[in-house]
């Protein structure tokens, strides 16, 4: 009773806080219109500072307390049952990426009550950093964006480097090259429309139609499929590659910075010595942990990568490929209980996603802030986005596919215990399913320029997964067994 009294509480404190943030500085419609035009002018990119408001520090505090004690409650007092065992609430939570989408949701309520008083506490100086003549300012948007973010990628490298090396990978050998050829046609496919139909002055962003949500994608694919159908495999393999490749077209594209190669060294050093910690997991049981790899490692390729002008989120995408796994995967939303998750790479995902996870309410809130009404709403960039992630996608993953089976003769993926195989009626529901963009095309938003109508895009794909989840379930068939 007591447990519940408090839940209560704090989802009234919640609430309670997010309507104080649009009113504590008594604005009036004019103050409104003002700070929306503002917004519109000056886009919310790295380079903004002057936001002519007040930072919410109050409000930031309460949300990291709700964060804190409801990922503490639910992992420790709230259980519920699936498949006939108990589990904790969070592991619900996780799966359906609510930290994410709540952290966007009050981003939404703030930035259309209060558009400074948001922008001023996500851009606010915390402090500079004086590193080897460089000056950085430090903010909340940096800290999630640029700190934050290097553990998000890491899991998602963790993933990638397990379908491509292990055994039973996704992506390894001739498994990979239906996928793979799938995934190409995701990323062709969205560039192209995006370039036909964006603006002049935003034309250098079309790596952000590019990208497949993970989460999203993995969710709709369960709710459609159900289980292990092969067509789930497909599309998670797939998701695995796009946000590979947006990686790497951040890291190519997209640099914060002047490029300073000599930097690389720092990068360079990181590397190597997470190539001899890996020698030397062969001998001492200290390097079969993942602490030397995040802790000595991962500074190091994070230093290089800021001082040289790259996204430092990537830094541990050159780390993770050498951290020692087995030959069996869990699986990315395993509770990590089954005794499958005692190699290295393993223990650093369970370690760390619960943080990754929650923390995503942090991300949410620090990238979401987008009006939708008033003069900065949607644009022509904003439909670019959209269709080419809703067209451009499904067309491309859909006709590759085709090709890869058809003149490549290539065969569809099957599952080996129950014999079912991906059809063609599920091809185009997973261009589909794979349209949702969202939080990694607001990470590559951010990285172009942070332009609201690029972001505003990347938003509404979330109707992509609807669309998906209502046509899948007339046109598909689930797997009788989960």
């Amino acid at each position: 009773m007591f447990r519940n009294v408090l839940v209560i509480i704090l989802l009234f404190v919640s609430l309670l806080a997010v309507s104080q943030a649009g009113d504590t500085q008594n604005i009036t419609a004019s103050h409104i219109e003002q700070g929306q035009k503002m917004v519109a002018l000056q886009g919310i990119g790295h380079e903004n500072t002057d936001h002519h408001g007040d930072p919410a520090w109050w409000f930031i505090t309460i949300l990291v307390l709700q964060c804190v004690s409801g990922a503490w409650l639910t992992s420790r007092h709230f259980f519920i049952k699936t498949n006939g065992d108990y589990q904790p609430a969070l592991t619900a939570l996780q799966i359906f990426s609510a930290f994410l989408l709540m952290g966007t949701l009050v981003a939404q309520l703030w930035v259309h009550g209060d558009p400074p008083a948001y922008h001023a506490t996500m851009h606010h100086e915390l402090f500079t950093l004086n590193m080897h003549g460089f000056m950085y300012s430090i903010n909340l948007h940096f800290l999630v964006n640029d700190l934050f973010m290097a553990f998000f990628f890491g899991i998602a490298a963790k993933e990638l480097c397990e379908a491509i090396f292990k055994k039973e990978g996704s992506l390894r050998g001739m498994r990979g090259l239906l996928p793979g050829l799938a995934c190409l046609g995701g990323v062709l496919g969205p560039m192209l429309v995006y370039k036909l139909l964006s603006t002049e002055a935003q034309a250098d962003a079309w790596a952000v139609p590019c990208a497949t949500d993970i989460a999203f994608a993995w969710l709709g694919a369960r709710m459609v499929w159900g289980g292990r159908h092969p067509a789930v495999i497909f599309l998670l393999a797939l998701a695995i590659g796009d946000d590979f490749i947006g990686m790497g077209i951040i890291a190519a594209f997209y640099p914060q910075n002047a490029f300073h190669p000599m930097a690389l060294v720092y990068l360079g050093g990181g590397i190597a010595l997470a190539w001899l910690f890996r020698r030397l997991a062969y001998h001492w049981e200290c390097f079969r942990s993942w602490i030397p790899y995040a802790v000595i490692c991962a500074p190091l390729c994070w230093l290089g990568l800021l001082l040289a002008g790259l996204h430092a989120a990537l830094a541990l995408v050159f780390v993770v490929p050498f951290m020692p796994m087995a030959g069996r995967d869990e699986g990315i939303f395993a509770p990590g209980q089954s005794g499958f998750g005692q190699d290295t790479v393993n223990r650093f995902e369970h370690a760390f996603k619960p943080f990754v996870d929650v923390g995503l309410f942090a991300f949410g809130l620090a990238n979401a802030g987008v009006v939708w009404i008033g003069e900065p709403a949607w644009n022509q960039d904003s439909w670019a986005v959209f269709l080419g992630l809703g067209i451009g996608k499904t067309v491309g993953i859909t006709l590759f596919t085709i090709v890869g089976c058809v003149v490549l003769r290539l065969r569809m993926p099957i599952d080996a215990k129950s014999g079912v195989a991906m059809v063609w009626q599920d091809v185009p529901v997973i261009g589909i399913l794979g349209s949702m963009g969202f939080t990694v095309a607001l990470f590559v938003a951010d990285a172009a320029g942070g332009d609201a109508g690029l972001k505003l895009g990347a938003l509404a794909s979330v109707v992509y997964l609807l669309i998906g989840i209502a046509i899948g379930k007339r046109v598909c068939k689930p797997m009788a067994t989960d």
